[in-house]
Parts: C-alpha cells; sequence; structure tokens
C-alpha cells in the first residue's frame, strides 16, 4: 500500500517498445493513458498509488510517501470494487 518502488503501469498496447530487439519482458507504461485495474471508489483527477499487487487506489495523504503516486485517474469510479479504468500514467 502506497509503496514507493512502483515506477509503471503495465501496458496491454504500448506505443514504443525500447530495447525492444535486444530484450524480453512485459511492457510498463511509463507516461502516457493506459487502462489500469484500480479500486473504486476514485473520481476522475484522484492520484493513483497502489493499493494491492497489481491494483491501484486512491491517494491517502496520511501514508503519503516521495514517489508513491503512480498516476492520475481518467475516470469516476463510484463503487467499491476493482475495475479496468483509464488513467494517465507519469509526472502528474
Amino acid at each position: 500500500d502506497h509503496d514507493t518502488r512502483i515506477a509503471g503501469v503495465v501496458s496491454t498496447d504500448p506505443a514504443y517498445l525500447m530495447n525492444s530487439a535486444q530484450a524480453n519482458g512485459t511492457p510498463v507504461a511509463l507516461a502516457g493513458r493506459v487502462p489500469c485495474l484500480v479500486q473504486g471508489p476514485v473520481r476522475k483527477g484522484d492520484r493513483l498509488v497502489n493499493v494491492a499487487s497489481g491494483i491501484a487506489g486512491r491517494f491517502d495523504p496520511a501514508k503519503a510517501e516521495l514517489g508513491c503516486v503512480v498516476g492520475k485517474s481518467l475516470q469516476d469510479l463510484p463503487q467499491d470494487h476493482v475495475e479496468l479504468i483509464e488513467i494517465a500514467v507519469g509526472r502528474t
């Protein structure tokens, strides 16, 4: 929860693969708009952090650490469940 070791979001449709000829692995979005599993409720514009393995959720200022924010929600998710929504990853 609010882990600072998160670097980005696993990408299902990367626009550009850096070093793709030399490396095997999972594409990770470091910037841009990507789908992400998010635990609601969140509102459009909320800062997102990891809240569980592979799942983002709303930022809690009481747990804040430099580097824990992975992106911002681009959609509302009013229900308290996990859903795939679009987020903005990077400098947010």
